[in-house]
């Protein structure tokens, strides 16, 4: 099984994060040829990462790759076996991938001030801090998102705050999370899987900041 990502995604590091706490051994490689490449995308259509190599077959979007991963290997599973804790874990995971996230990838075309649209720029940084604001309203920490134990939800939003984290000073802001998003991100940075993957995200996206974003 072969994982295609890069250091900068975050939705690729969503799914290392799974596989970390899952313990599933997985090599990690970079979109062969590069993203959205003619090379890659003769394997994975769309050009996108992460992508998941089983056998002869490829697919990709991380939910999708996530849910593989727990029915293929059911053994830890991030869901756990109580159907309104799993629909809690899903629900908070797609206001990630639809609702939040988003909202700060589209802040990348404005990182350069030359280029910079303002009115643009203030929208999505105002939506995207309206609804990390509304996150910390849609869960109860326990530390983790759902309950004690680290889970599904959980891997969503580590790369994605500390990448906040990072963008938010470049525009005059920064990150401000409620009680309840605190709370949870020190208990999920103190887990060493996290810890790691995150790490290596910010290491790599200061280093794509530092070259001018190309």
């Amino acid at each position: 099984m072969e994982l295609f990502s890069l250091p900068v995604s975050t939705y690729s590091a969503k799914v290392r994060i799974a596989l970390g706490l899952k313990n599933i051994t997985c090599t990690i490689s970079p979109p062969p040829g590069g993203y959205s490449t003619d090379q890659y995308m003769q394997l994975v259509p769309l050009g996108t990462i992460p992508a998941l190599r089983v056998g002869d077959e490829y697919f990709s979007e991380s939910d999708v790759i996530m849910e593989y991963l727990e029915d293929a290997y059911p053994a830890h599973s991030l869901l756990t076996n109580d159907h309104l804790k799993k629909a809690r874990h899903r629900f908070l995971a797609r206001y990630h991938d639809l609702w939040l996230e988003p909202h700060l990838r589209r802040t990348f075309a404005h990182c350069d001030p030359a280029t910079r649209v303002q009115a643009e720029l203030d929208d999505h940084l105002n939506k995207f801090e309206e609804r990390l604001a509304k996150l910390d309203e849609l869960f109860t920490a326990q530390p983790f998102m759902v309950d004690e134990n680290i889970g599904y939800a959980d891997c969503a939003f580590p790369a994605t705050i500390e990448l906040a984290d990072i963008l938010l000073p470049l525009f005059g802001r920064e990150l401000k999370l409620g009680p309840n998003m605190t709370a949870w991100r020190a208990a999920v940075l103190a887990n060493p899987v996290v810890k790691s993957v995150t790490d290596e995200s910010r290491a790599a996206t200061l280093e794509w900041m530092n070259s001018g974003g190309g």
